[in-house]
């Protein structure tokens, strides 16, 4: 229901910027040409942030700061995981730690993610798969030396409220 209401704004907003004679842009959305058009639908619910891109790991150096960046930024992908286990599962699913490791390849790339027993206290296959999707699309900056770093890293996971 909310997803429906939400379309009539947009296509009342960009109804709204044509009647009061502004030229839209081609490939603007009712957002850019009436914002005013799409605040009622921000009064019932919190428009979401625009996620920023990823870091830019050609320009990053290879350090730890650099590798906990880009964790960082990732960790939203994890989280989601962790969201749609809820949405599953609802209240039977405890908040909790995820343990996983990984090799950052010579090339920057994930190799050979995964969720390890020891330190997991969320034991659910779907999310471990999808915290190990999320892992092995990550790219970091490439090591300068040349080798393999292998990396542990834990998720701390809670439900958003």
């Amino acid at each position: 229901m909310m997803n429906r209401s939400l379309l009539m704004v947009v296509v009342l907003g960009s109804g709204l910027a044509f009647a009061q004679g502004t030229p839209a842009k081609k490939g603007a959305s009712a957002k850019d040409t009436a914002p005013e058009a799409a605040a009622p639908a921000q009064e019932k619910k919190k428009a979401e942030p625009v996620r920023p891109p990823p870091p830019d790991v050609t320009r990053l150096p290879f350090t730890p700061d650099s590798i906990r960046e880009v964790m960082q930024y990732h960790s939203r992908d994890v989280q989601e995981c962790y969201e749609e286990l809820l949405a599953a599962k609802g209240n039977k699913v405890e908040e909790g730690r995820i343990m996983t490791t990984f090799t950052i390849s010579p090339d920057g790339f994930v190799r050979n993610a995964k969720v390890v027993k020891n330190g997991t206290t969320i034991k659910d296959a779907r999310l471990h798969e999808c915290v190990v999707n999320v892992l092995s699309g990550i790219n970091f900056p490439s090591p300068p030396d040349g080798r393999e770093y292998p990396i542990e890293y834990p998720f701390n996971l809670k439900a958003i409220k």
